[in-house]
């Protein structure tokens, strides 16, 4: 009777036990998994994140790149204390990433996926300034390389892009197209490649070219500033990347000390020098200078050559072509 009365008792503990275990081995924990971002450009990493909620477990992080037969290990991580694992990737192609964990005596195993779309590089390299008429090369390249792969190179027009021009990609994976500057104004283009079985579509950012009226002094489109005194017009010029941005009417130097013809430099420059030299002073070619003036009235006549070979401006001019051409600014006097 004892005897049995041990068994009896230690009997329901043991099958309580098991009851618990069957329990718990049937349980499967909740896993989830994201990428910040989803979609990215090539080169761009992801911050991928497994959460499972459960602290120290060991989880598998596995990838498998669009054209690949077979996943490839990453490495296995265990959870923090929030139940999560982070992993930072570049992937070089769309990819689908997948964090496993193994079945054991207390969990059932589990796993979840994210896909990361990647979009290649596309590069669209344009001059930023063109004269009407002109022709200007646009570039283009995409990263990884795409040989023979066609792009479409989209001008925007009437509120719309619209396909200009369909270049193929050579081996080096780049192409040129040249276009032709029609008419003044801003032009805006973005190239554009389809998606592929590795690669979502891609576009670059948008690119501006803009075009300006051809300049008869033929100053190039690349200088920031240059002044252009045309002494046969009596007049000065000051040009910004081949844009006129402001004329002044001058005098010249008469016909026995004439303005020199040619290219030089402001070397000197000088406030408030007074008498017939007017508010500023802007050495280009020894002794000639531009200069304000005391007699302004000279301005308002034709031919206005009573110099002694400098340029004379409204003191008004002078004090802004001072503050607008610094030291080193070109000066062109041409006939």
């Amino acid at each position: 009777m004892m005897l049995g009365r041990r068994f009896t008792v230690c009997a329901a503990p043991i099958a309580l036990v098991c009851a618990v275990l069957v329990s718990v081995a049937d349980a499967a924990p909740t896993i989830t998994m994201s990428a910040a971002p989803a979609t990215l450009t090539f080169g761009t990493p992801t911050l991928l994140k497994a959460r499972l909620g459960l602290a120290g477990a060991s989880v598998r992080l596995s990838r498998k790149a669009a054209g690949e037969s077979d996943p490839t290990l990453i490495g296995t991580f265990v959870t923090d204390a929030a139940g999560a694992i982070t992993y930072r990737a570049t992937p070089r192609a769309t990819t689908v990433f997948r964090a496993d964990l193994a079945g054991d005596a207390e969990w059932l195993p589990v796993s979840a996926e994210v896909t990361v779309t990647v979009r290649p590089l596309v590069r669209l390299v344009v001059p930023e300034r063109v004269e009407r008429g002109a022709r200007a090369a646009l570039r283009v390249q995409v990263v990884p390389a795409h040989p023979g792969a066609s792009l479409s190179i989209e001008m925007w027009s009437r509120g719309a892009w619209t396909e200009w021009r369909l270049v193929t990609l050579g081996d080096d994976s780049r192409a040129v197209a040249s276009w032709r500057a029609d008419r003044v104004g801003r032009r805006a283009f973005r190239a554009t490649v389809t998606a592929d079985e590795e690669h979502a579509a891609g576009a670059s950012g948008v690119r501006r070219i803009l075009v300006q009226k051809p300049n008869p002094y033929g100053v190039p489109l690349g200088a920031r500033r240059i002044v252009v005194v045309d002494l046969s017009q009596y007049r000065m010029y000051y040009f910004s990347y081949g844009r006129e941005v402001r004329s002044f009417p001058c005098v010249l130097g008469r016909p026995s000390l004439p303005t020199p013809r040619g290219h030089f430099r402001i070397y000197a420059k000088g406030m408030n020098p007074g008498g017939p030299y007017g508010a500023r002073i802007m050495s280009y070619h020894p002794p000639c200078a531009i200069h304000g003036t005391n007699e302004p009235w000279l301005l308002k006549r034709f031919p206005r050559d009573f110099s002694h070979g400098c340029t004379r401006l409204s003191n008004a001019n002078a004090i802004w072509l001072y503050d607008h051409a610094p030291i080193g600014t070109p000066v062109w006097n041409v006939p």
